[in-house]
């Protein structure tokens, strides 16, 4: 019995120094192909290691410690790379956002209101569009097109309407997306080639907005209504020369800004027909996941695509995409207590609405946990995300392992404290849109939820003390997919007046690091290949100019990406 106990204490022992021998490096010594030095490398490991040295081969790391214990990885064919004391952390994970319009919207006018765009007024988005347009010819039947347009931030405070388009053109279609991508405006030309009247009914979860006191439609489209136009975005001729410019500038981009893996939400059909040839013809060098939406994964799988954990030369089929409510900003999230200021024409009893019915939201929701697939479901009022988890609560068993499909709560932009606690029974992860805080917070105090509601807007403090892995994102192009940006607002919650917004939410410096690296890794299944630095994953990195971690939160904006990695290989340099 004495000899067996330490036969298996003997054993033991062995497995926990072969552990931690695979984790610094394995004692069969490989020769790296590159080895970064005299740096501050930042793991994001389970032991929140900083080390100063890495080694990579074959795109995949072999080895992170000290400079010294990674001498005897290095050859003369070895390129060794100096940090000069900067830092290296994992390649940033994009949780939410949509790639295809990113690549789109370099060929739309960007009415984006300062710092990222100039349309300030109705009057000078009026200008932006013009002189985007000024000079270019238009195909046959072709819209012109503007994207970000905010009417939070407008000066006027309100939507601009097809007569404020109309002094761009009231012969050619004109097309504009609000920036959180529910609403869109249209001229009159528009209206007439889409044959929207005062006769037309609103589509089942939208609304065609109307000319008050009447029925003749003003140009604005919420919602489900929106995409009566979107017909306008498409209508440029596009070759493949050309596409394959726009998705390499996209992937420039992207990279610029330290992210490695990518996500396009809400994709297409035309979209994943375009990723797969882009994939096919090695466009793509950053991985891209994309989740269509529910009926356009039918239409996928009737022509036998799937969804996949593998990527086929970096592009991958994920999950799905539902979007069950609209954006706090404009006003369409779906709430459980009235906004502050409704709409116009709406009552103060005015809660926004769902998009989708309860029994269609089952329907689908059912369907994917017996498929396995993961749905990520758009949800940024709190009665949307009732609405879900309420779903889950009729539709999943006791037997079911929801780890396996780790659904995904995006936005959650004002999920209580209540709902987390619900989440956890489901190993749901809420996506937070911190980047909220700073552009729209001051808007969502004093405009739409009052104070005590707009301070727990992306409850990040909440989710952490549940013990909550989740993930914070840009939704870009509704915001520039600048991840420093991002940890800043997300770490400290001031607005665009230089206001503090809920104090108590606020996230430290190492969370709002893991929310776009190891806890993004996680939501897409890949925990096991990236979110963090150690022997066995890939080589996804980012080096900084300043550590995160240890500079003052109110400096983080000042830190610099200088050059991104893909599988060990750069693939943006400053």
């Amino acid at each position: 019995m004495k000899n067996r106990l330490k036969a298996a204490l003997l054993l033991s022992s062995m497995v926990i120094i072969t552990a931690c021998n695979f984790n610094r490096g394995s004692s069969n010594t490989e020769t790296a192909d590159t080895i970064f030095y005299n740096g501050n490398i930042i793991t994001m490991d389970d032991e929140q290691r900083i080390e100063s040295a890495i080694a990579i081969k074959g795109g995949e790391i072999i080895a992170v410690g000290t400079e010294e214990e990674l001498k005897r990885y290095t050859s003369a064919s070895t390129v060794k790379i100096n940090l000069e004391s900067a830092s290296l952390v994992p390649g940033f994970i994009d949780a939410h956002g949509h790639m295809s319009m990113v690549a789109q919207s370099i060929n739309h006018a960007n009415l984006a209101p300062s710092p990222i765009g100039n349309s300030d007024s109705i009057s000078e988005l009026v200008k932006e569009m013009q002189l985007f347009w000024q000079d270019r010819e238009l195909a046959p039947e072709q819209w012109v097109t503007g994207m970000g347009y905010d009417d939070s931030l407008l000066a006027e405070r309100t939507h601009p309407t097809r007569f404020d388009l109309d002094q761009i053109s009231t012969e050619v279609p004109i097309v504009i997306m609000h920036v959180s991508g529910h609403l869109a405006v249209i001229n009159s030309k528009a209206l007439q080639v889409l044959e929207i009247d005062e006769n037309t009914p609103d589509p089942d979860g939208g609304k065609i907005v109307r000319i008050e006191g009447g029925n003749e439609p003003n140009g604005v489209l919420e919602e489900t209504a929106m995409y009566l136009a979107m017909v306008g975005f498409t209508s440029a001729p596009q070759d493949m020369p050309s596409t394959i410019q726009l998705f390499s500038d996209a992937q420039q981009y992207y990279a610029s800004f330290g992210i490695t893996t990518v996500q396009d939400g809400a994709a297409s059909a035309e979209s994943i027909k375009l990723y797969e040839t882009l994939a096919n013809d090695n466009v793509l060098y950053l991985d891209v996941v994309a989740y269509p939406t529910w009926d356009v994964l039918t239409m996928l799988k009737l022509g036998n695509y799937d969804i996949s954990d593998e990527y086929h030369n970096n592009f991958r089929v994920g999950g799905v995409k539902i979007i069950l409510d609209g954006s706090p900003q404009g006003k369409t999230a779906y709430m459980t207590q009235p906004y502050l200021n409704p709409p116009a024409g709406e009552a103060t009893s005015y809660v926004g609405y769902p998009t989708l019915t309860t029994d269609f939201l089952e329907q689908k929701l059912s369907a994917y946990l017996k498929s396995g697939t993961q749905f990520i479901v758009h949800t940024n009022g709190d009665a949307a995300v009732d609405m879900y988890l309420d779903a889950l609560d009729e539709i999943v068993n006791e037997t079911q392992d929801m780890s396996l499909i780790r659904p995904v709560s995006i936005h959650s932009q004002t999920t209580r404290d209540d709902q987390l606690e619900r989440m956890l029974d489901y190993h749901m992860i809420p996506s937070f849109f911190s980047a909220h805080t700073f552009f729209w917070g001051d808007w969502h105090r004093d405009e739409v939820f009052g104070v005590e509601r707009a301070e727990r807007i992306s409850p990040t403090r909440s989710a952490s003390n549940y013990g909550i892995q989740y993930t914070t994102h840009n939704d870009s192009p509704v915001v520039d997919p600048d991840m420093i940006r991002l940890m800043y607002n997300t770490v400290n919650r001031v607005t665009r007046s230089g206001e503090t917004l809920g104090e108590e939410q606020k996230a430290t410096a190492y969370e709002s690091l893991a929310s776009i690296t190891r806890n993004a890794a996680y939501q897409y299944h890949e925990e096991q290949r990236k979110g963090s630095l150690e022997r066995g994953k890939i080589a996804d990195m980012v080096i900084l100019s300043g550590n995160p971690l240890t500079i003052k939160p109110e400096e983080i904006n000042s830190i610099q990406v200088l050059e991104t990695f893909k599988q060990g290989k750069s693939v943006y340099k400053k």
